[in-house]
């Protein structure tokens, strides 16, 4: 379904205007989300040797700082492909999470800005940083989904959104221990505090796109996707983290 370009004859009212209801969430988002739990990303070995290695969560601090950039526009463009008003409306406190008011022409609540005063909480502000392999390949999966709506929204809703719950837990737990003078829990809590609701709406959003005709298996498809390109990120950043010694 090519939902860019603007329809040259007749005009498909009911992909652009149907309203949806509050359909309970379909089974495949519960199959999808299940992928996410088997991979227990709070388990990787990052995390365990982060706690022990500062330099090891700095690391992890300058890629998140490059990823989050990324992640909001791929979101934003995912969005932009989706035709229906109702399922585009559905998902704008998704995007509104990523980002915030702006104030003295900051927005000084966004997750780019709070990673951001995280790096410069650390001293990395002042030093030119690096774009790992781990970032690049991820950011690159990511992309490699936007084309269809609802395998982006598997790989962003169950890849990223409800996979950062145990992950972030995890990345606090190390903060704890190995750099506790950082600014790390705005960001963190930040995104724990608003990614299970987020991870709520993008199921909602795709058992309204699997009404209107997509196909579902494409959201388990993104969601083992995402998950992939998450964990391999992580083995990516604890690769560097252990060369960089």
């Amino acid at each position: 379904m090519n939902s860019d370009a603007l329809p040259q004859t007749t005009f498909p009212v009911e992909e652009y205007f149907q309203p949806i209801v509050p359909w309970p969430i379909a089974p495949f988002v519960a199959e999808a989300e299940a992928i996410e739990r088997r991979a227990r990303i709070e388990a990787h070995p990052f995390f365990a040797y982060a706690k022990d290695h500062p330099d090891a969560l700095a690391l992890w601090a300058s890629q998140e700082a490059i990823v989050t950039n990324p992640f909001s526009q791929v979101l934003l463009r995912v969005i932009a492909r989706i035709p229906n008003v109702h399922v585009r409306s559905l998902l704008m406190p998704v995007v509104d999470g990523e980002h915030s008011p702006v104030r003295a022409g900051i927005a000084d609540r966004s997750h780019p800005w709070l990673i951001w005063n995280l790096c410069k909480s650390i001293g990395l502000s002042n030093r030119p940083v690096k774009v790992t392999e781990a970032v690049a390949s991820f950011i690159e999966a990511l992309q490699e989904t936007e084309a269809d709506p609802m395998r982006a929204l598997g790989a962003l809703g169950v890849g990223n959104e409800q996979m950062l719950l145990a992950e972030y837990r995890a990345v606090e737990a190390c903060f704890d221990v190995a750099l506790p003078s950082a600014d790390y829990k705005s960001f963190l809590h930040a995104n724990i505090g608003e990614d299970e609701a987020h991870t709520r709406l993008i199921a909602e959003a795709a058992t309204a796109l699997e009404k209107l005709g997509y196909d579902a298996q494409q959201y388990v498809s993104g969601a083992t996707h995402g998950v992939s390109a998450r964990v391999r990120y992580y083995d990516e950043l604890l690769r560097e983290a252990q060369q960089s010694i």
